[in-house]
């Protein structure tokens, strides 16, 4: 039954994935990041936080956060964003990261986390339930979690430039 569900899981994966996330990032990429998500979620709620940095239509930068529900708010982003979190990504070496984190033992319920870090060619896709990196990579994710929440902290309402919802995904 675990091999089945194992399988069912992979395939679902694999099956729907594009093709640039299927290219994991082994070193230091050759390229700046294209976007940047995160989330962390409890087994009953909807994301209790969640973030996105990327361009929208009109090649500007946004970034699109949730905190305890399923509203996103869109604001606009410092035009270097992308390049800090690269920064971040560099210094941290992300690219170092595990696919997934799960304890050994096993746990169905707590938290889960997600971090996507998309470039021209390449991605980092990483995530966990219940379990972190090592304290390194965990303080990297943490230092561009910050950062991210600096530029949401200093945005006032001019910066909104959108709404969303989870509910529309």
């Amino acid at each position: 039954m675990k091999a089945i569900l194992a399988f069912s899981l992979l395939g679902a994966l694999l099956s729907c994935a594009d093709p640039v996330s299927n290219r994991r990032v082994k070193n230091v990429p050759g390229e700046t990041i294209r976007e940047y998500e995160r989330s962390y979620s409890g087994t009953m709620m909807w994301y209790i936080e969640w973030f996105r940095v990327d361009r929208g239509e009109d090649g500007k930068l946004r970034l699109a956060y949730s905190y305890k529900g399923p509203e996103i708010t869109i604001i606009r982003c410092p035009d270097d964003a992308l390049m800090i979190i690269d920064g971040l990504v560099r210094e941290y070496k992300l690219w170092n990261l595990k696919n997934s984190y799960v304890p050994r033992m096993r746990i169905l319920d707590g938290y889960m986390w997600s971090t996507y870090i998309r470039y021209e060619e390449a991605s980092i896709s990483t995530g966990g339930s219940n379990a972190w990196p090592p304290k390194r990579l965990s303080d990297g994710l943490s230092a561009i979690d910050s950062y991210v929440k600096s530029i949401i902290d200093a945005s006032g309402p001019e910066d909104v430039i959108g709404t969303d919802s989870h509910k529309n995904r």
